[in-house]
């Protein structure tokens, strides 16, 4: 992992903070000002932007989303497939019948990012006790886990089905992981998957696993322009 000196930050321009390379290719942390001059940190996954810090009303939505649904036992045991820069993590430590927190995320710098503050809107995130943090691929994380071992799972793992930064992620979306991710939830269970662009097979996929699937739609404003976002929420019955 490089980490890049940090010059004053120029609105002309981005600055790299941090950037790891791997297997699967780049991950970078990046720095920029907005014309009104407020700080925006990115995250970018072989040149292409994952996430950022100005808008993340539908990474914290995820959290909200699961989080609607009472859970059986009163208490809520969640598992979060991609940490990102810790938005969704952080809205769920905010509802107090949050007991555990196992967030799976396959970049160890990005975790290493979030765990030294450098995102300073989630600074801390990954020290709270309920928080347990895995530097795993999700895909082979969860199919070891119990059987009805957690209350909700959380996938934001990639743009979606329909807009991937990594093809080896097309697993998440299809029938046998999704079977996994039923087996691992507990009855009463939910399961809320982000996506970047309307996707109706995920949708019928979910449907067919769990007898039922909700579409919730955002739009969103980003610098001017309207972009919309998908989740898909199913529960286990």
């Amino acid at each position: 992992m490089v980490r890049s000196e940090i010059p004053a930050p120029d609105a002309s321009r981005p600055v790299t903070l941090a950037v790891d390379e791997s297997a699967r290719g780049s991950v970078a942390l990046r720095r920029r000002l907005t014309d009104e001059g407020a700080e925006v940190f990115e995250l970018i996954t072989n040149g292409t932007f994952v996430m950022d810090t100005l808008e993340t009303t539908t990474e914290r939505l995820l959290a909200r989303a699961a989080l609607a649904h009472p859970p059986a036992t009163g208490t809520w045991s969640v598992t979060v497939g991609g940490l990102g820069l810790g938005f969704t993590v952080r809205e769920l430590l905010a509802d107090p019948r949050i007991t555990h927190v196992d967030v799976v995320e396959l970049e160890p710098a990005v975790v290493a990012w979030v765990r030294e503050g450098l995102v300073p809107d989630t600074a801390g995130v990954l020290d709270d006790p309920r928080v347990h943090a895995h530097v795993d691929d999700v895909r082979r994380w969860l199919p070891k886990r119990p059987d009805a071992s957690t209350d909700a799972i959380l996938l934001d793992v990639d743009n979606g089905p329909d807009f991937l930064v990594h093809m080896a992620n097309t697993e998440v979306y299809e029938p046998p992981f999704l079977a996994v991710v039923k087996r691992v939830l507990c009855p009463g269970g939910v399961v809320a998957v982000w996506s970047a662009t309307r996707s109706t097979s995920l949708r019928r996929r979910l449907e067919r696993t769990f007898a039922g699937c909700e579409e919730v739609h955002r739009v969103v404003e980003r610098e001017g322009r309207d972009l919309d976002y998908y989740l898909y929420v199913a529960r286990r019955s």
